[in-house]
């Protein structure tokens, strides 16, 4: 299945989104795109979104300040990166043109890659203990892009005019491979736990102990408390996915349900204080979904190659069904990996969404939780013995997702091979 948001980076030219104007609309797009209306999530959302009445997040005032980038640069100077620091000349909220607004799909596009690198997502107190230095930066797994900036990190101007480091799309969805940066990929780096216990003053040692379980390339964005660490999400197939999160969550019917989740998202980081501007989430899905062009287009073409697209077609095709390599949900027994999200009060729907194969050989760690390493743990039937010592969580077995591991050996090379294709 391919999603219908897909279709539109095809044209150049859309009819004005009735998401940006109708409220009726919204309200019936986000309704229909809950699996499961009774987990927090969903009872969230329901309860706030396009309600009509006074608790309705549309109620809240528009945000979108003037942000600056902070430049690499800044991590060389003695005292480092500060949110406080003035902002410069060419500081500026995100560019809203007329073009987007009148449904031109490339300045959609553009508006949407702009604040994918500037719009201040979710702000940040404990960002600065990060830009004291290069080596700091580095150290919790923040990137550094001389052309891109910091990380992703933005100053925000608040109302009172008060300045605060704030993260961007791009901080958790961005990250180097092969000395490039890859935009979209999951940051599989990031250590934002170990940062917030070490700029909590006096953090409490549960909670501390509960972040520290993150480790790189996990984050909790469901739970206060910490205790549903998720892998960093590859948005990049992000235009065939027929289900958002990895409990599917969200149901991806067209490109309003993934602005709503956009939306939403930036609604509940900024504590339901402010809401951004839809164009600016309605421009983010659209960037989104452009960006399946970035990945591997070329077929299979040696003998081995060849040889792993049938062993993918015979034992692998009817769950990551081609093109777009995902599917529909599957029950948690099906994939036998831990089951804490699948059953979360806060977004399980009893089902793990079925991932885009679609990049899967540059998409760093495996599997919901994020304890496979890559595509040869993955297919490594040692994984599943007690003394495995590949996982990135830990010594022990990683058990689950058994698909492959009862190949032979020349099969699961001729397999990995194919998937390295994608």
């Amino acid at each position: 299945m391919v999603t219908a948001f897909a279709v539109a980076c095809a044209g150049t030219r859309r009819a004005p989104d009735p998401y940006l104007s109708d409220a009726h609309f919204r309200r019936a797009a986000l309704v229909a795109s809950l699996v499961n209306t009774a987990n927090g999530y969903s009872q969230l959302r329901i309860s706030h979104y396009d309600t009509g009445d006074a608790e309705d997040w549309s109620r809240l005032p528009e945000w979108n300040p003037r942000v600056e980038g902070v430049r690499a640069g800044e991590l060389d100077t003695p005292e480092g990166a500060k949110a406080e620091a003035p902002l410069g000349a060419g500081a500026r909220p995100v560019a809203i043109d007329a073009a987007a607004l009148d449904g031109d799909e490339a300045s959609l596009v553009a508006l949407g890659e702009e604040a994918f690198f500037r719009y201040p997502v979710q702000t940040s107190l404990s960002a600065e203990t990060a830009t004291v230095s290069r080596d700091t930066f580095a150290r919790y797994g923040f990137w550094i892009d001389e052309k891109r900036g910091a990380g992703g990190l933005v100053r925000a101007e608040t109302a009172n005019g008060d300045r605060i480091f704030a993260y961007t799309c791009a901080t958790c969805h961005s990250a180097y491979r092969g000395g490039k940066l890859v935009i979209g990929v999951g940051n599989d780096l990031l250590n934002l736990g170990r940062l917030a216990v070490d700029a909590a003053a006096s953090p409490d040692s549960i909670a501390a102990a509960r972040w520290l379980d993150w480790g790189p390339g996990r984050v909790d964005v469901s739970t206060s408390e910490g205790l549903e660490p998720v892998r960093i999400a590859d948005v990049r197939p992000t235009r065939w996915l027929t289900h958002l999160h990895a409990d599917a969550t969200v149901a991806v019917r067209d490109r309003t349900a993934l602005a709503i989740r956009l939306e939403t998202l930036i609604v509940t980081s900024h504590h339901q204080l402010v809401r951004p501007p839809r164009i600016i989430a309605l421009g983010l899905a659209a960037y989104l979904a452009s960006l399946a062009s970035e990945l591997p287009t070329v077929p299979p073409q040696t003998e081995v190659e060849l040889h792993g697209a049938n062993v993918f077609h015979e034992n692998c095709a009817s769950c990551h069904v081609p093109p777009a390599f995902t599917g529909a949900p599957v029950p948690l027994h099906v994939v036998g990996t831990n089951s804490y999200i699948g059953l979360s009060p806060d977004r399980g729907t009893g089902t793990y969404r079925v991932p885009s194969l679609r990049g899967v050989a540059t998409r760093g760690p495996l599997l919901h939780d994020a304890s496979l390493p890559g595509l040869d743990a993955m297919f490594d039937p040692a994984r599943t013995t007690s003394t495995y010592e590949g996982g990135r969580l830990g010594p022990g077995a990683v058990s689950g997702h058994p698909y492959g591991l009862r190949l032979r050996e020349a099969e699961r090379l001729a397999l990995t091979a194919y998937l390295q294709t994608l």
